[in-house]
């Protein structure tokens, strides 16, 4: 294998909440690291000697990879941001399908590729997109790694606010339904840089958790109430929320765009809401925790605590917050 040192890494996504560890983890071991991002002052590290910012709007110009350099390795953290079909087709699938090409005309050594464990029961217009682009990626005939993470400690830190503001923990159903092995965007930076190494991860779709036991909503509630000392409220709601509310759009979102995306995110929300992040076990029909590959050492509970510590770093959901 050649050293870190001498290879030249393009990471897509650079300025995202994985691609920033990503780029962290690159640097820490030596890589020559190309980040795209929109605007110089979005990316940190930018005094280390082995970064290289790309200022570009990916996907603005047809040909907007001629402003690339020759590199080694692609790793792609893209991803869109809403999930919405239109925002899935353009990120997930054409953006990604831009970076192939420039792949295969370059002769690239190997495309990494962050995807999502939720694609192996597909539902959703961003599982779709990104689907049609592992397959497309899988054919090309180039070296690939297909990642695909459990949920993100970011993902399950919508209700942190809540609990510290003593408001009641919002589960659906029992809270038990669904369950995931978080990982951390560290660990998982450091399994995304370890496939440029391992040759067991190349060529193949690679689910991947965080450190077990798998956690509930129910988990997650009492871990909050016991480290912001609060006293336990939990809310049940019915996922049928979620049906009544498709039921009532769904006629309007032939004659509107806006309401077509609205339609999606309740999808989505019912889709989380109903399915684990786990492997997905097809011949069993069922998710499978001890079936799930599990890397790294950081733990949710230690997340929340630092949240309780540093609550300015208490994560801004933004568009992707259920619960306020």
């Amino acid at each position: 294998m050649v050293s870190g040192s001498k290879k030249k890494v393009l990471v897509a996504g650079a300025t995202g909440y994985i691609g920033k560890a990503v780029v962290a983890e690159l640097l820490d071991r030596d890589y020559i690291v190309f980040a795209i991002v929109r605007k110089e002052n979005q990316l940190e590290y930018s005094d280390q000697c082995n970064l290289n910012v790309i200022s570009l709007e990916m996907g603005k110009n047809s040909d907007w990879t001629k402003q690339l350099p020759k590199i080694d390795i692609i790793i792609s953290c893209l991803a869109s941001r809403s999930g919405c079909e239109h925002d899935a087709n353009f990120v997930d699938y054409s953006l990604n399908s831009d970076l192939l090409y420039f792949a295969l005309k370059i002769k690239l050594q190997h495309f990494i590729l962050l995807s999502a464990i939720c694609i192996q029961k597909p539902k959703l217009a961003f599982q779709r997109a990104k689907l049609r682009f592992n397959s497309k990626l899988m054919a090309s005939g180039l070296r690939y790694s297909i990642v695909l993470p459990t949920a993100f400690f970011k993902s399950l830190s919508g209700q942190v606010n809540r609990i510290k503001n003593g408001k009641s923990f919002l589960v659906f159903g029992n809270g038990k339904r669904t369950s995931s092995l978080p990982i951390s965007e560290i660990d998982l930076a450091k399994y995304i840089v370890n496939c440029i190494e391992s040759e067991e991860s190349w060529n193949k779709s690679l689910p991947v958790g965080g450190p077990g036991p798998a956690v509930t909503p129910l988990d997650q509630a009492k871990m909050l109430f016991e480290i912001f000392d609060k006293p336990k409220k939990i809310k049940h709601i019915s996922p049928r929320f979620f049906d009544f509310a498709l039921i009532l759009l769904f006629p309007v979102s032939f004659f509107s765009q806006k309401i077509k995306d609205k339609l999606e995110l309740i999808k989505i929300g019912k889709y989380y809401a109903e399915e684990s992040m786990l492997f997905y076990d097809a011949d069993a029909d069922a998710y499978d925790a001890s079936k799930t590959p599990q890397f790294g050492e950081n733990l949710l509970y230690d997340y929340y605590c630092s949240l309780r510590d540093e609550p300015e770093k208490i994560p801004d959901m933004g568009s992707q917050k259920l619960f306020s």
